[in-house]
């Protein structure tokens, strides 16, 4: 285990939950983390953790027949998430001051959404992946209204999940109609080329993150094979995690506000795991861990909060799956 951080686990398959797969955890500012579960007694919920305490936030219903992304989650306590409702029509779901509602459903324009799962802001502001009749896109919302930011006529596909931030700036992952992958920032209406495979990029990761300055950050492999971490700000990109050294791949990155990252690599005749901007283990399939072993683990840029904790689902070898907080462990600077 890396020295620099703590691994708590908050939540665990057993006596109650069933099973987390394939689903991530979300994390807030407060190090509140929110996480979907199957129940073992039938139905699904989301739920949250907080100084300990597990919270029902929703739990299948009268309205929800399954929950079926993560959830993200404000730091007021609101959240959202993709559910199928008991009348079968696919819908992102708002949850605000103990109250639950489908806000867009495919019962209207759309003929699905999702999938993956959406990411919201502080204003409630809710960036979200559909297909309506003219073809897949990429979508915000506050409830009220629905504005288009990206569909099929120049994309030809979408990847991961649009990132959105809290002046309401959106990121998201794409292949071009007209050949290529690129990463495109929509500031209101108003898009610019983050990054592209025109130039030095071969292929760009699915999973590109933004905090809250405006700051990309994502995987790429460049055109001389080597992959890495990069940072996108101002129209300036700089590598700050590369191959050349110890890694031989690099799947993907976390950034939170104060300029912090988390990246996912295999390093050289090792394992994937995740490590921290100073290039530190913090965990790794394979590793002993909580009376086991590591067997898989899942986290994307809602698993990561503007101070830097993160949570992550973690599968163990003896079959246990767990939700984990991870928290920089000051005593071991």
């Amino acid at each position: 285990m890396g020295s620099r951080w703590k691994l708590t686990p908050i939540a665990e398959t057993g006596d109650r939950f069933r099973e987390f797969a394939p689903y991530v955890p979300s994390i807030d500012s407060r190090g509140r983390v929110a996480f979907q579960a199957s129940l073992t007694a039938g139905g699904s919920g989301i739920f949250l953790v907080s100084e300990g305490s597990v919270t029902d936030l929703a739990l299948t219903s009268d309205l929800v027949a399954d929950f079926k992304s993560h959830p993200d989650i404000s730091d007021d306590g609101s959240w959202c998430a993709y559910a199928v409702l008991r009348s079968g029509v696919e819908a992102l779901v708002l949850g605000r001051a103990g109250h639950a509602a489908a806000i867009v459903d495919t019962g209207s324009s759309f003929g699905r959404i999702g999938p993956l799962g959406p990411t919201m802001n502080n204003d409630h502001m809710v960036a979200f992946r559909a297909e309506a009749s003219a073809g897949p896109g990429i979508f915000k919302t506050d409830g009220r209204s629905i504005v288009a930011l990206a569909d099929s006529l120049r994309f030809a596909a979408f990847h991961g999940l649009p990132v959105i931030n809290r002046s309401g700036r959106v990121v998201f992952r794409a292949d071009l109609k007209s050949g290529g992958q690129v990463i495109v920032a929509d500031d209101q209406g108003v898009q610019a080329t983050v990054a592209d495979t025109s130039d030095v990029f071969a292929e760009l990761g699915k999973f590109p993150c933004l905090n809250d300055a405006g700051t990309v950050a994502f995987s790429a492999t460049l055109r001389d094979g080597r992959s890495g971490v990069f940072l996108a700000s101002g129209g300036e990109v700089s590598h700050v995690v590369d191959t050349a050294s110890e890694f031989e791949s690099v799947r993907g990155a976390l950034l939170d506000d104060e300029g912090g990252i988390l990246f996912f690599a295999t390093p050289r005749e090792g394992l994937l795991g995740i490590y921290d901007g100073d290039a530190r283990r913090i965990l790794s399939i394979g590793e002993a861990l909580f009376g086991s072993a590591v067997a898989d683990f899942a986290l994307n840029p809602v698993s990561i909060n503007s101070a830097g904790q993160f949570a992550v689902r973690l599968k163990l070898a003896d079959q246990r799956e767990l939700i984990v907080r991870g928290d920089r462990d000051e005593g071991r600077f």
